[in-house]
């Protein structure tokens, strides 16, 4: 067994070593006075060359945690976020829920106020030190995370890092909270030897039992009208060419509803859209891929005689406490995993339903093709409207961004004229309509890769819930340059449509001003990045808006600085929101 040793160190060296040797690559940070030792640790290992997480300086928690999705949708590695006590944790809740009902794993930490006031190092010295104190700190996050502690002693410090990461990591994947104590950060070491590498490894991937996955593969082969839902499935880089080897090898369409991460190709025959109800009603048989909710019950229904079957790490949701949706088969197993399983158990029992699956290829061939007649003629009819449409914006983005682009959706974002052709090209991690995530996911996703564009598309009201200022801050100081595009229809858009639908003749749906769903003064967002150093510019017309992505991407391609484009748009009703 490996082992390393730290002489003369605290325990904040001590940590940031350990964190280091595990492989996380980053500390985001909104910082306090309980971060004394921590600054002090992460100072003498940028003086002395010693191993430690790259801390990064985030003006707002929002911008750090949503950082730390992205990075980790980026590399597949969790990233550490430290916040300023019980303020600080609580501010970094948004995020905190957003990776959690996303299955993201993070390292999410804070300071803890000291207990001691007068004599052990680290002791309380200002008065927030008594009214910051909390009886519970991490009781705001325990309904979100899959794990909590707080550090009690250096001895323990190997066991609750290695802990920590392994639990976040192990399917279904999710957040952990540690606190650590002011005192306990500031203790000194003679001594501290560590294990290296870890000897704790997060549990591997499960699959679903031989017995089940028979069975899923012959309800599956033998239906006449089978589809798949999808929603968060394309999270994992492996799903979409397992997906569509499935889809397209036994002629099964692909429905992804409200999708937070595209799972199979933009312009697959076997991609049927994004709306589920004409499906659930004619199918016989559901495979619902890593999705929460596959339909609206108060909507639609499958029939009594259809075989709903779940797939996904977690496929009865435990952490939802009503979920009603009919469960004939639960897989809990990694998406990728379960798809190349039974695809390859299918085989046999398709082969009796062979013609079946040949008409089913040609009818969803002609389905995909009505859909892809819909889509060219509603952007014909965008392309001179007035205010701009959603539609138009989308394909714009897409003549201008180049090939291996990561686009990252808080907006009306219309993915179907993004030619999306390869995993994780388009990002919506807001996984528990926590709005203000997308910015901090573009700077996390841009800091992991950073040859790569990166835009981040974002809707007037999700704009101003992302912190902005701290948000284009981080993109300076870290050299980061995206493209930001404002979808700025002066509303949110879903609290309206929510109000309409529970009451469409009502005196909200005769207003266009309905109270608390509008932005009666015109903001210049354009002006925000400014402040950053970066180039902004607002877009009124259509016939504006492609010159004005070529001047904005040159300034983010060529001369290396973030652009806004505050492009003043039309509502779709169509288009869903958070």
């Amino acid at each position: 067994m490996a082992t390393r040793t730290l002489e003369k160190v605290t325990v904040s060296d001590a940590y940031l070593a350990l964190m280091a040797d595990r492989g996380v690559d980053y500390l985001f940070g909104s910082a306090g006075t309980d971060f004394a030792p921590m600054i002090e640790a992460l100072a003498k290992a940028q003086v002395l060359g010693l191993p430690h997480p790259k801390p990064v300086t985030c003006p707002h928690e929002n911008t750090a945690q949503h950082m730390a999705i992205g990075y980790y949708l980026a590399t597949g590695r969790p990233a550490l976020t430290m916040h300023h006590v019980n303020v600080g944790t609580a501010n970094a809740l948004n995020g905190l829920l957003n990776a959690a009902r996303g299955q993201v794993p993070m390292l999410f930490t804070a300071g803890r106020t000291p207990i001691n006031e007068d004599t052990l190092k680290g002791h309380r010295s200002l008065d927030i030190h008594w009214t910051q104190e909390m009886f519970d700190q991490a009781a705001m996050t325990r309904e979100s995370v899959k794990w909590d502690y707080e550090l009690r002693n250096a001895e323990q410090l190997e066991t609750i890092v290695d802990r920590m990461i392994t639990i976040s990591m192990s399917d279904p994947k999710g957040p952990v909270y540690l606190s650590l104590p002011r005192e306990i950060l500031s203790l000194h070491l003679e001594k501290f030897t560590y294990t290296s590498p870890s000897r704790m490894r997060p549990a591997a991937p499960s699959a679903p039992s031989p017995e089940a996955l028979d069975e899923a593969a012959s309800i599956l082969a033998k239906a006449q009208h089978p589809v798949i839902i999808s929603n968060w499935a394309g999270r994992n880089p492996e799903v979409m060419p397992a997906l569509t080897a499935l889809a397209e090898r036994y002629a099964i369409p692909v429905v992804e509803y409200r999708n937070r991460y595209i799972a199979i190709p933009t312009h697959h025959p076997m991609m049927a859209g994004g709306n589920p109800d004409p499906f659930v009603r004619s199918a016989d048989a559901i495979l619902v891929l890593d999705t929460a909710v596959p339909w609206q019950p108060s909507k639609v229904r499958p029939s009594a005689d259809c075989k709903v079957i779940h797939m996904a790490p977690d496929p009865l949701y435990t952490y939802v406490p009503v979920r009603g949706f009919p469960a004939d088969l639960s897989l809990a197993c990694a998406s990728d995993i379960g798809l190349r399983l039974l695809n390859d158990a299918m085989a046999e029992p398709a082969k009796a339903n062979a013609t079946r699956i040949a008409k089913r290829r040609e009818e969803c061939a002609a389905q995909h093709a009505k859909l892809e007649e819909n889509w060219a003629r509603k952007l014909a009819a965008s392309q001179d409207s007035s205010p701009i449409a959603p539609a138009w914006i989308s394909h714009c983005i897409n003549k201008v961004r180049t090939r291996d682009a990561i686009i990252v959706k808080e907006s009306p974002l219309q993915a179907q004229y993004l030619d999306v052709d390869r995993p994780c090209m388009v990002l919506n991690p807001g996984a528990a309509s926590g709005l203000g995530h997308g910015m901090g996911v573009a700077l996390g996703t841009k800091l992991a890769k950073p040859d790569t564009l990166v835009i981040g598309t974002e809707g007037d009201g999700a704009y101003m819930y992302n912190v902005p200022v701290s948000a284009h801050y981080v993109a300076a100081e870290q050299q980061l340059p995206i493209l930001w595009i404002v979808f700025n229809n002066q509303r949110w858009q879903a609290v309206r449509g929510a109000t309409l639908g529970l009451n469409p003749d009502g005196y909200a749906a005769n207003s266009e001003r309905a109270p608390l769903t509008y932005f009666s003064v015109e903001q210049h967002y354009e002006k925000l990045v400014e402040v950053s150093g970066g180039y902004g510019e607002r877009v009124t017309e259509s016939s504006q808006l492609l010159p004005a992505l070529e001047r904005a991407m040159k300034a983010v391609m060529v001369n290396k600085r973030q652009a806004l484009l505050n492009v003043v748009c039309d509502v779709d009703p169509n288009a869903g929101g958070d």
